[in-house]
């Protein structure tokens, strides 16, 4: 029996609704998975209390975390171009759950590190390419909204997790609250993962809530190869562009909270600013993105990454909790914007017969960023007790990163059927 007649989404919904199913499954696997992950802001200080570390130390964890799941996009893709997407982001789930549980026991620093990144690391790459590429071969015509409502999810869990780890932390151990982490993410995690489907085609739909493809059967989608697509330039431009950009998101996800506690915020605020990024990344990916599809992926995206270098000059000046608070806001919306089109841009450029591949490629940068940025900003503030600098070079490196992204653009590159 075909999947078409299996499916649960097939049998139970229209078929103009059945692609908007696949954003709603996305967007609570991005809630989940990355409401854990961007929840570690909150856990930093009481890490750092409970093990006697440095900054340095404890950004680390989440440095080679970060670095983890963005390097394992490139496998998780090139396995979800070829295998069920719910098989490979259902594998992710069970090892981000395991990540949590097992950090709970840790009893070094050390130790934490180990299964932590491992396991945390793995999981979140497991889910996210494989997850943002099933949408974008749902869509052709809305693809920039559909990424922007999927991709609204890690908006979402940046603003609530943080918030739900505060509050436990309240009332109980870190240790308790991670294994609350990790039974919430197996449950839901796993529920939202069985409803994916790897392309209209596997269930006789077109893109964009078409009931059927017309005669002869669905049309395979096209693009370039990941092998193509490393040949050219325009990849490597972009591939820049993503890293800059992303270097002032970890440094602020880790940042801000001991950095407002450092002027004087309560503990148990400080993890509203974190929270805030995530109410800006919410606003940018439901209405930036859907910009994109009338104003041109690529121009929008170069507009809000100047945006993100400027914001940082008003980071630089915060001093007190309103100005941080406009500055986090600000730079989600910004920010939430960008990567709500870095995936529309991705296939416009390269289609999406291999997008899953070459998405992990591109979001290779992005752990880069990941593993260098947070943690030497933690560096940075051990030797010079003060966040300007690595404000700074974050805002210098978003700026270049604006240039990469019009050289990009500037490349030609054969024309693409969707």
């Amino acid at each position: 029996m075909s999947m078409a007649a299996t499916h649960p989404l097939a049998l139970v919904l229209p078929p103009a609704r059945v692609g908007w199913a696949m954003v709603a499954a996305a967007h609570a696997l991005f809630a989940l998975v990355f409401g854990a992950m961007y929840s570690f802001g909150a856990f930093f200080e009481t890490l750092q209390a409970s093990f006697q570390a440095g900054r340095f130390s404890v950004s680390l964890v989440f440095s080679v975390t970060a670095f983890l799941y963005y390097a394992t996009g490139l496998v998780a893709g090139a396995l979800a171009d070829r295998h069920a997407p719910r098989l490979v982001v259902g594998a992710g789930i069970v090892l981000l759950a395991l990540g949590f549980a097992l950090a709970s026991l840790a009893q070094s620093l050390a130790s934490l590190t180990l299964v932590y990144c491992s396991f945390v690391g793995l999981g979140v790459g497991l889910v996210y390419v494989p997850t943002i590429a099933v949408v974008q071969r749902w869509f052709v015509r809305q693809r920039s909204r559909a990424s922007g409502l999927a991709l609204a999810g890690t908006g979402l869990g940046t603003l609530v997790a943080p918030l739900i780890a505060g509050w436990m932390l309240q009332g109980m151990g870190w240790q308790q609250a991670m294994r609350w982490f990790a039974l919430g993410i197996a449950v839901l995690g796993l529920a939202a993962a069985a409803l994916l489907v790897a392309q209209p085609a596997d269930l006789g739909l077109g893109p964009d809530g078409a009931p059927s493809a017309g005669p002869g059967g669905p049309p395979a989608a096209a693009g370039m190869s990941l092998a193509e697509a490393l040949a050219g330039a325009r990849f490597w431009w972009t591939f820049a562009a993503i890293l800059l950009a992303s270097i002032g998101l970890f440094v602020a996800l880790v940042h801000i909270a001991p950095q407002a506690r450092g002027l004087g915020l309560a503990a148990e605020r400080a993890p509203l600013l974190i929270g805030l990024i995530g109410v800006g990344n919410v606003a940018g990916r439901l209405v930036l993105g859907g910009l994109g599809d009338r104003l041109g992926v690529r121009r929008l995206l170069l507009a809000l990454s100047v945006a993100l270098a400027l914001l940082h000059g008003l980071w630089l000046v915060a001093a007190n909790l309103w100005l941080l608070g406009a500055f986090a806001l600000l730079f989600g919306l910004a920010h939430g914007g960008c990567i709500a089109l870095y995936p529309a841009v991705a296939a416009e450029c390269f289609g999406t017969r291999r997008l899953g591949a070459i998405l992990g490629a591109l979001y290779v940068s992005v752990g880069i960023a990941a593993l260098v940025s947070a943690s030497a900003a933690g560096w940075l503030f051990d030797r010079t007790q003060s966040y300007a600098l690595p404000i700074a070079l974050s805002g210098l490196a978003a700026l270049v990163g604006a240039a990469c992204l019009w050289r990009a653009g500037q490349i030609s590159t054969p024309h693409l059927a969707p």
